[in-house]
This record gives C-alpha cells, sequence and structure tokens, in this order.
C-alpha cells in the first residue's frame, strides 16, 4: 500500500489493519463533510447554547427564586 504523508493505517494485535491516523491539520477540510456526517464534529455546547436562557431571562428566574425564599424565611 502507498503511503502518504500524514496519514498512518495502524495494525491491532493480530497485526492486522485496524486504525487509522490522519493530519487534520493537513486533511481536516477535505474530512469535514464525513466527520459532520457520523457526528464527530457535533458540539453539545453549540447545541445547548441555542437554547440557553438568556442574560435577562436568567437575571428574572434568579430575581423570582430570590423572592420566594426571601418569602418563605419570613
Amino acid at each position: 500500500m502507498q503511503k502518504i504523508k500524514g496519514i498512518e493505517i495502524e495494525k491491532n494485535s493480530q497485526g492486522e489493519d485496524a486504525f487509522i491516523r490522519i493530519d487534520l491539520q493537513k486533511f481536516g477540510k477535505q474530512l469535514q463533510p464525513f466527520l459532520e456526517e457520523v457526528g464527530l464534529l457535533e458540539d453539545d455546547f453549540e447545541k445547548e447554547w441555542e437554547t440557553a436562557l438568556t442574560l435577562d431571562e436568567a437575571k428574572e428566574k434568579s430575581i423570582e427564586k430570590v423572592r420566594f425564599w426571601w418569602k418563605k424565611m419570613s
């Protein structure tokens, strides 16, 4: 098999080809559609951020909670 700089094939303990190591700096753009398709590039933070509270919503919820506790303690 021809060697390509930036791509290495690794063998398992039986000597069979099992893994491939790819330099994403070199080949990342070409692989991006595949990596997105298999879900490797999904960013959970970005998904959660889309449904996150705004600063004003967070402030209002905090104020409501503090007022609730304050009334409960009084």
